[in-house]
């Protein structure tokens, strides 16, 4: 009832705003406050290793604008980014920070931190290390972002083992065409936040430059969860000749965050939404990264049907987490190169563009973890780096790791309507273990290596029929690799490479339909089938103290559903945004789990978004997204049978249903563009849980409250 009461509002108020928008059409200009669909077929993509138009891939794609992120304007989060992407769920909601967890059809989702199976690039530099793990999004400042482009399934198996899921290609803006621009960013709202940014960009002969630095803090909603970052972002592009260009990229990241952690169900009910966990504040849970990152990107045309492209990137990342299991230590340093030679020839009626290339990774990480003690007597406060250290050394060790993958990728154009894309690819994974504990002879494997490879493909047809009809279908294999925490928590014994664990196979199919009518009407429609083997699991082995997390391969599954996305202009003015999520993702063996769901898969994910321009200056928007229950267990058979605090508990978790708007006015002096916004989330306080984490038990499962209602006002200068 409650539900249906806020959707009836929710429908009442863009009615009402159609009505109103209407009334001042006369008053507006077309320049100005025209809401336009954009003809995304007519988007050149660059996450499929080539500059392609959309049109032209038969893989489900979705292009997130510099008009769509501008939107919802507070600019801090990855959810806002990517809230109308069919196909991705984010549930960075939890942390008020940019510390995600992003599943794209459900890969992705049995990471404690981080995201894993999805390949992450910011201009074309991978985030993943060699293992497809990627810790986070520290170093994206979605206020510098131009646009965004999702490969969602197989289609992404062309960067290998660390993108099975799909791949999120984040790309930055260039400077502007006057010699010297400049910008000035600031936002504060609820629970402490606030953010201020700078930016000095520009374009000096054949030469583009932004430079850009940016502070972010806030309190966050739960206890213990402050977090404050720092980032400086340097991009330039050096067009020496009108064959060459270079790419010089440098980021650096300071952000802290404190571990509120996830809190079982009786501590909710007796504490509350914003309650942290009991080892939370004693011990001073926190994680401190500290990165450095350097790339340089060029390509060289050879002539007109030839070309190489050229990336190399060099990382150095200093991260410390804390928790009542220790003081871990975990600084690495991550390389990569990537070199790709393209291949144009044939007639305009039968055209081929082939790509060989290969990719190579390579990082080495020194972990130190000392034993904690709790401080009892700890007030929390913000930002604090003191933890209680022993003089006894929990871990010592070094994992090395190296991936190298060689790629075809052979596209045929075959009468400017039908479209053939294949790609094979080669991928070798290396994973070594240097223990510098002495251990007793009862372990047998102090240190230890493990390997994987394996040659995956797809093949893809696409057929253009008209502007409003474009047709793609694929087939396709790929695997997913164990990263370094899947390896290095042994259940066996202590140290050594946990040996027990495989890589995770999968193939798939997928069919689509997209297309635009007159610039008013575009959709995009994808259903896809996927059967994976050896599906990975996590749990817990009772009396490893603290080895609390071990993962293994719990069977086979099958995974299918429908993505959705609607775009409709009714009016110049007034605009609606749609995007719809079907997923049924079952285990199919073994007979233990058999029919169960996979978790933190919901069936259903909705998102509605609708604008509409007025006064010639202002924009009102407002937003809706719904997601139904999802599964938290991999094995239900305990938690099933559990009664705590006098409630029987089971493997759900309710959904929830929740509403933003956003109010923005633009305006300009001088030669100054101005725009100051307000900026609302979760309007009817809506308790939820943004991210769930599954664990054997029936008191182990975690569980993170999301932040309640939120205010932003921020405040844009473009000078």
């Amino acid at each position: 009832m409650k539900s249906t009461y806020f959707i009836l509002i929710f429908i009442f108020s863009l009615t009402f705003l159609s009505v109103f928008a209407q009334e001042k059409k006369s008053q507006l200009t077309q320049k100005q406050d025209t809401l336009l669909v954009k003809n995304l077929n007519e988007f050149e993509v660059t996450a499929v290793r080539t500059k392609v138009p959309l049109r032209e891939i038969p893989a489900a794609i979705s292009v997130v604008s510099s008009d769509q992120l501008s939107t919802f304007s507070k600019t801090n989060a990855a959810d806002e980014a990517l809230r109308l992407v069919p196909g991705v769920r984010i549930d960075n909601g939890a942390s008020g920070s940019s510390r995600v967890h992003l599943y794209i059809r459900g890969q992705g989702v049995l990471t404690e931190s981080g995201f894993r199976g999805i390949g992450v690039f910011i201009d074309g530099i991978p985030v993943n290390d060699p293992s497809g793990f990627a810790p986070d999004l520290y170093d994206v400042d979605w206020a510098t972002v131009s646009n965004v482009e999702v490969v969602k399934g197989l289609a992404a198996s062309m960067y290998g083992a660390s993108a099975t899921g799909g791949v999120v290609n984040i790309l930055t803006a260039d400077g502007g065409k006057k010699p010297v621009n400049s910008l000035f960013y600031a936002s504060a709202g609820s629970y402490g936040f606030w953010k201020v940014l700078g930016q000095v960009d520009g374009t000096q002969g054949n030469v583009n430059y932004r430079v850009s630095y940016s502070h972010t803090q806030g309190n966050g909603y739960r206890k213990h969860q402050a977090y404050y970052g720092d980032i400086f972002s340097e991009k330039l592009n050096w067009t020496p000749s009108n064959k060459i260009k270079f790419t010089q990229l440098l980021t650096y990241t300071d952000y802290f965050d404190q571990n509120s952690e996830g809190i079982n169900l009786g501590r909710y009910d007796t504490v509350g939404h914003q309650a942290a966990n009991t080892d939370a504040i004693p011990y001073n849970e926190f994680h401190k990264t500290q990165r450095l990152t350097d790339a340089l990107l060029g390509k060289f045309d050879i002539c007109k049907n030839q070309d190489i492209q050229l990336k190399g990137f060099f990382r150095m990342n200093k991260y410390r987490e804390t928790s009542n299991n220790g003081d871990d230590h975990k600084p690495f340093i991550n390389t990569g190169f990537s070199a790709q030679y393209n291949l144009h020839f044939g007639k305009e009626n039968l055209r081929n563009h082939i790509s060989l290339g290969a990719d190579y990774a390579s990082k080495t990480m020194t972990e130190i973890m000392f034993a904690v003690d709790k401080d009892p007597a700890r007030e929390d406060s913000h930002f604090s780096e003191t933890v209680l250290d022993r003089d006894t050394i929990l871990i010592n060790q070094v994992i090395k790791q190296k991936s190298v993958g060689v790629f075809f990728i052979d596209k045929l154009d075959i009468m400017k309507k039908l479209y053939a894309t294949l790609n094979v690819r080669y991928d070798y994974v290396y994973n070594e273990l240097i223990n510098n504990i002495p251990l007793p002879d009862s372990v047998v494997q102090p240190s230890g290596n493990r390997a994987f490879q394996n040659t995956s493909f797809r093949f893809g047809l696409v057929y253009d029929a008209a502007r409003f009809l474009n047709i793609y279908a694929s087939y396709g294999t790929g695997f997913l690799v164990p990263t370094e925490d899947e390896l290095y928590n042994n259940p066996e014994h202590w140290g050594g490479f946990n040996s027990l664990i495989k890589p995770s196979a999968f193939m798939g199919v997928e069919l689509g339909l997209r297309g635009d009518v007159g610039k008013r009407f575009y959709y995009d429609l994808t259903g896809f089938y996927v059967n994976s083997k050896n599906e990975f699991y996590r749990y817990s082995i009772i009396g490893r103290g603290n080895n609390t997390a071990f993962f293994g391969n719990i069977g086979a599954s099958t995974r299918y559903g429908v993505e959705t996305y609607l775009s409709y202009v009714p009016v110049d003015f007034l605009k609606f945004d749609v995007a719809y999520t079907y997923s049924h993702f079952q285990y199919t063996s073994p007979d233990s789990v058999k029919g169960q769901w996979i978790p933190q898969c919901p069936e259903h994910i909705l998102a509605v978004e609708a604008a509409v321009k007025f006064l010639k200056h202002f924009t009102f928007a407002l937003n809706m997204e719904y997601q139904s229950k999802w599964y938290i267990q991999t094995d239900d058979s305990i938690y099933n049978k559990f009664t705590e605090n006098g409630k029987k508990r089971d493997s759900w978790v309710k959904g929830f249903n929740t509403y933003g708007a956003n109010l923005s006015y633009k305006f300009n002096l001088g030669s100054c563009h101005n725009e100051i916004s307000l900026f609302a989330k979760n309007l009817f306080d809506e308790q939820y849980f943004g991210f769930t984490e599954p664990n054997n038990g029936p008191d182990y499962n975690s569980f993170q409250a999301a932040p309640g209602r939120e205010f932003f006002l921020s405040l844009k200068l473009r000078f």
